[in-house]
């Protein structure tokens, strides 16, 4: 905790000593940078904050966005028809480059604070993630309709979101924000963009990074299912037949 504090007080001092040449420079870190997922990992809040130096300008000029991207991972969307009364996927999508999590917080409405072509100069939404698919596209269903299904199903599972009006301007100058790493996150490294938005364009930019690592006994298992993923299979396999055997030679007795 006291390295926390220590961390916020020397963001306070870089914008008050600030030099004029970086009058809009925003400053911003992380109550941690490390993420450790153990066997009961059910997720973790951290804490953003930081300073505009330019606490001039008056209330309402300064909004902050907030973008964390999760490791890119290979995901898949899937279209289901009704045949016969069965539910069968017709047509599957397959994403090469999509993030595995994808949040966005601002001090307010993202289309109050940028237009839809600074959101794309600046590849803000999942819609300018410029995602890339070998699949074809039909007629009817193009790419813009995959991403929406792609965006729906990462938002249902809490990997893909966006909280409007969840960073806090404090005077004009300091802000934080909360961050939630659900427990379905991937190891990896997380990247975090803060950007300082005057009058819809940018101004500032700061970029922080969160590792996430397994460790202990999961770690273990996670290693050893990437390595070695044939034996894994065998041995998952072998697990449940002798879990069922047990559970049945029990109930015999019983």
């Amino acid at each position: 905790m006291s390295r926390f504090f220590t961390r916020m007080a020397l963001i306070i001092l870089a914008s008050w000593f600030t030099t004029p040449v970086l009058a809009n420079q925003v400053v911003a870190d992380l109550s941690s940078d490390e993420v450790a997922i153990t066997t009961d990992f059910n997720g973790q809040n951290l804490l953003l904050f930081g300073a505009v130096s330019n606490t001039s300008a008056a209330a309402g000029d300064n909004d902050i966005i907030v973008i964390l991207k999760g490791p890119e991972q290979p995901l898949a969307s899937r279209k289901k028809e009704r045949i016969s009364g069965i539910w069968i996927n017709r047509q599957t999508v397959n994403w090469k480059n999509a993030p595995s999590f994808y949040h966005i917080l601002s001090s307010r409405p993202i289309d109050q604070i940028l237009s839809a072509e600074k959101q794309a100069e600046l590849k803000i939404g999942y819609r300018n993630l410029g995602l890339k698919s070998n699949d074809s596209f039909t007629a009817e269903n193009g790419p813009a309709e995959w991403q929406n299904a792609l965006q729906r199903n990462m938002s249902e599972k809490g990997l893909w979101r966006v909280d409007e009006q969840a960073v806090k301007i404090i005077q004009n100058a300091l802000f934080r924000a909360p961050v939630w790493l659900p427990a379905t996150i991937v190891p990896g490294d997380y990247q975090v963009r803060i950007l300082n938005v005057q009058n819809g364009q940018l101004v500032s930019e700061d970029e922080r990074e969160i590792s996430v690592q397994k460790t202990g006994v999961s770690a273990f298992i996670y290693r050893f299912a990437h390595d070695y993923s044939v034996f894994y299979g065998i041995f998952a396999v072998a697990f449940a037949v002798a879990s069922g055997w047990l559970a049945s030679a029990a109930f015999r007795r019983s």
